[in-house]
């Protein structure tokens, strides 16, 4: 006969519900924590959960990726400063060359000026013993002294450069005078080979000084240009 006790009947039942007095076993049929093993996982608590690695690693190669692209465009802003600082540079020397010859070319004209102011058509070659003509020697002093006011000018100019339009006028200057040299060889015969040198260079370095200020201005131009793209 089948025992109606509840020591036979408990445990060979699957899914009913334990009795009062019936301590709850672990691992049950019935899926059911023991008394032991819930007190044991509240005093505990729960468990600690990990971090997520996958974000602290998103994060860490946004901040990566962050600092690059600032990297990267600081790097186009230094380059760019080197060339517009090395463009400057080219530019500065060559104004620096130019302005050393216009002043160069000054103090001969101012000193060629001063000569002739002092000594008159005394300093002139092929006039020993010959006389003086004293309306020919007058006016002779005054363009002398237009001379030192020309040579005066170019100093001028290459010194406080914002007068730099200027040099057009004084350079147009000497080269007038140097067709007046022409038209002297022309009525009224050669001059000494002296007159001849200095009429050439006259001629020939006013135009050539101005083409090389244009130049230098053009280039640097560009320059900055070039720079400012960069």
């Amino acid at each position: 006969m089948t025992s109606n006790s509840p020591d036979h009947d408990g445990p060979s039942v699957p899914g009913r519900r334990p009795t009062s007095g019936e301590p709850l076993r672990a691992g049950g049929s019935d899926g059911r924590l023991s008394p032991d093993s819930a007190r044991s996982s509240a005093v505990d608590g729960p468990a600690p959960m990990s971090a997520p690695r996958g974000a602290d690693e998103a994060r860490a190669s946004a901040g990566e990726a962050t600092e690059a692209t600032k990297a990267g465009q600081g790097t186009p802003g230094k380059k760019a400063g080197a060339a517009r600082t090395s463009g400057k540079k080219a530019s500065g020397g060559d104004w620096n060359v130019f302005r050393t010859v216009v002043v160069l070319v000054g103090l001969v004209i101012a000193g060629f000026g001063a000569y002739y102011l002092i000594l008159g058509t005394a300093g002139l070659p092929d006039t020993e013993g010959t006389p003086v003509n004293p309306t020919l020697e007058n006016q002779f002093r005054f363009f002398s002294a237009m001379m030192v006011g020309v040579g005066a000018a170019f100093i001028t100019i290459a010194i406080k450069f914002q007068w730099a339009n200027m040099l057009w006028l004084v350079c147009l200057m000497v080269f007038v005078g140097g067709i007046g040299r022409v038209l002297s060889w022309a009525f009224s015969g050669t001059p000494n080979y002296i007159m001849i040198i200095l009429m050439v260079v006259e001629l020939a370095f006013p135009p050539a000084l101005l083409v090389w200020h244009k130049y230098i201005a053009k280039t640097s131009q560009m320059r900055q240009e070039f720079a400012q793209r960069g």
